[in-house]
């Protein structure tokens, strides 16, 4: 994640000067991983997918609700928390920044239609459900690495995303860049953020890996599990 001094996700510090530095080391240190797939929540992924509501095809044929793989031979994947189904996605790929272009996969539950399903599959993107009413985010990242090789997945936000990730227990490391502004929004939330729907847990210690300074006095530090 990139973040203000005080660990905000997103707010007016990403107007300041520095944005473009602190945008270029999340691009260059998110391919330091060297990970098959990056994944984000519905709401980030908006930005990708665009708004308003999908166009369903009346006359589409109805698919089997299975596991469905648009793109046998990729081996660069953006992942889409979906449960619902909502994102009005138009192709099967995401390109961002220094990433190379990737293929879509959308993680949905039992909650998503059979239009929506229909309308992934006619655009060969992919989609695998974990859940029937409520995501497990366990079945889902098991499904990513038997169904498409992923090994490495970098969660990338947004904040409820990442948090119920956390309260998963399926976070490894946590790597953030932070730029040296501090942010006095009261509307903004910080990396992580509990669903109110999970109960309140223990907080969690991780060890620190590595603290770097970049370029502009944006600081790189990682932690990892003990």
């Amino acid at each position: 994640m990139e973040t203000s001094i005080n660990g905000k996700a997103y707010g007016p510090f990403m107007e300041v000067p520095l944005r473009a530095a602190l945008a270029r080391a999340y691009d260059e240190t998110h391919l330091s991983f060297g990970s098959q797939a990056w994944l984000c929540g519905r709401v980030t992924m908006a930005y990708f997918a665009g708004t308003g509501s999908p166009r369903f095809d009346p006359k589409a044929p109805r698919v089997a609700r299975q596991d469905y793989i648009g793109d046998a031979g990729a081996r660069d994947f953006v992942v889409s928390i979906d449960a619902s189904g909502k994102l009005p996605w138009n192709k099967n790929t995401v390109q961002y920044g220094l990433r190379p272009e990737a293929h879509l996969i959308e993680v949905l539950t039992d909650r998503a239609s059979d239009d929506y399903i229909s309308y992934l599959h006619q655009r060969k993107i992919s989609y695998i459900f974990a859940g029937g009413d409520e995501l497990d985010l366990a079945l889902a990242v098991q499904k990513l690495k038997v169904l498409f090789g992923i090994q490495t997945l970098v969660v990338s936000g947004g904040p409820i995303v990442n948090g119920s990730f956390l309260h998963a227990g399926l976070i490894d490391e946590i790597s953030l860049v932070t730029v040296p502004a501090l942010d006095d929004a009261n509307d903004t939330p910080t990396s992580f953020q509990r669903p109110a729907s999970l109960s309140s847990q223990p907080p969690r210690t991780y060890t620190l890996k590595s603290a770097q300074v970049l370029s502009d006095d944006v600081l790189w530090v990682r932690y990892v599990t003990p």
